[in-house]
């Protein structure tokens, strides 16, 4: 909760808006809203492979999980996964289909994890760069550990259906 008005500084106090419990403002009357963050990840795959990147933040340091991060407030979120994309390993991409949408709260914070299936535009020039200590190409059957479980869920559902196509 919010402790103090961005607007006035005063204390705010707890009331019940819209029949949730909020922090509202008792000199001005400003409601503070939880809204959730919003986070792009890109499962870009080649040869049957996906390529996933080494954290070297929190959460998650030293896991892998798929390229990505947060959306600024001004930027449309296939954009904000095509940035990140670029800023954690130099990849250019172009954005595909929309994969999944799920809700995470952590630590009493709400995220909206949005997940896009994305094309690689360049091969060459891809390494570690923002956040990341390494990147890898994996297979399916070869997942290292993974930071997140919105990741380890869009992971399964690629994995499976890259082994429907290799049946086919």
């Amino acid at each position: 909760m919010t402790d103090y008005c961005s607007d006035c500084g005063t204390r705010t106090e707890t009331q019940v808006v819209a029949k949730r419990p909020l922090s509202v403002c008792p000199s001005c009357q400003r409601i503070f809203f939880r809204n959730p963050k919003v986070v792009v990840t890109a499962l870009i795959e080649s040869d049957r492979r996906v390529l996933l990147v080494r954290r070297d933040i929190e959460p998650g340091r030293g896991l892998w999980g798929l390229p990505g991060g947060y959306v600024d407030w001004d930027e449309h979120p296939e954009r904000a996964m095509t940035r990140e994309c670029e800023e954690e390993t130099g990849a250019r991409v172009e954005a595909g289909a929309l994969l999944s949408v799920q809700h995470v709260v952590m630590e009493n914070e709400g995220i909206v994890i949005l997940s896009y299936r994305a094309s690689l535009l360049n091969g060459d020039g891809i390494s570690a760069r923002d956040e990341v200590q390494e990147i890898g190409w994996f297979e399916p059957d070869r997942l290292p550990p993974l930071a997140f479980k919105s990741h380890r869920n869009v992971l399964q559902a690629w994995a499976s259906e890259v082994r429907t196509r290799g049946a086919a």
